[in-house]
């Protein structure tokens, strides 16, 4: 049992972070996350030829097998490409379609099941209306149409992500909300005359942030999977190095025995979304309120 002396006058953000460097596991995560971000900057470089060695047609190299060079590594394409630069450059692109969307979808869930759960009534009645409707629409086909309609491009693709991802964390916020305008904290707020702005953003929100870092954990995961759907039916960047690129050109290349574009981001992905779920777990558990004084 832990000394409870050792954190007397901690916040409960300090004793957040303690519970959260208790987990090794967590830990290893988060390094290993750091190094994909670290990745994803340096391919915004050319250090050792990477964009050349990525986008550079080279014929007389093709189908170099997986593991049987140190020049490439995982081998090459069709068009004599380096697998493993394409999968870094791809790490960029991976990274920047999940943050962007997140950037959408939090605020716009936070506001909308914010003003629906604490507000009640036609305000409610509204908003749970327009998540009904996008909630009925497979998110997918949603994206496919905006992406057909206002054009291809990753900015399109991370707003169209944005705007139907929101549905799901807004109505976990506005359950959460629902039940905590009732709570006496709540009460003494507004007893003591702080406004509804105040009570929403500096008193309720705090108490939900688990359930965002958890939905931008989820989200995250799910942006990356989809974009592999996106690159399957072509409505994806042809020609840019990303991991769904690479996925489905490897689909016209295994039944000729040349897997290097399947196993390369397949390996990436699976290890950025695997550290990811684990640590967002981690996070959430250290800063779920409830959780707040034990250590």
């Amino acid at each position: 049992m832990a000394n409870t002396k050792t954190y007397a006058g901690k916040t409960p953000f300090q004793l957040s972070m303690i519970r959260l460097g208790r987990n090794r596991v967590a830990l290893i995560c988060l390094g290993i996350l750091i190094i994909y971000v670290l990745t994803a900057l340096v391919s915004f470089t050319n250090i050792g030829g990477l964009h050349d060695r990525a986008t550079e047609f080279n014929l007389e190299n093709r189908f170099v097998p997986a593991f049987s060079t140190m020049d490439h590594p995982f081998g090459t394409d069709s068009f004599g490409r380096d697998v493993l630069a394409r999968t870094i450059m791809g790490t960029r692109i991976a990274l920047f379609l999940g943050f962007t969307t997140g950037l959408i979808m939090i605020p716009l869930a936070i506001v909308m099941g914010a003003l629906s759960g604490y507000y009640g009534g036609w305000v409610d009645d509204i908003i749970t209306y327009l998540m009904t409707v996008i909630y009925s629409i497979p998110g997918l086909l949603i994206i496919m149409s905006l992406v057909q309609v206002m054009g291809a491009s990753f900015y399109v693709i991370a707003f169209a992500f944005g705007v139907t991802g929101w549905v799901g964390l807004a109505r976990v916020i506005r359950g959460a909300f629902i039940q905590a305008r009732e709570y006496e904290y709540v009460l003494a707020a507004k007893n003591l005359g702080a406004g509804d702005m105040r009570i929403i953003f500096r008193h309720i929100v705090p108490n939900v942030m688990h359930f965002v870092i958890v939905r931008f954990v989820l989200n995250f995961v799910g942006v990356i999977k989809a974009e592999v759907t996106l690159a399957y039916v072509g409505l994806s960047i042809i020609g840019v190095p990303s991991w769904g690129n690479m996925i489905d050109l490897s689909t016209s290349e295994i039944m000729a025995g040349n897997w290097q574009n399947m196993i390369a981001p397949t390996l990436f992905m699976f290890l950025f979304l695997a550290s990811l779920n684990i640590f967002g777990d981690a996070l959430r558990d250290a800063l779920d309120p409830k959780l707040k004084n034990v250590l």
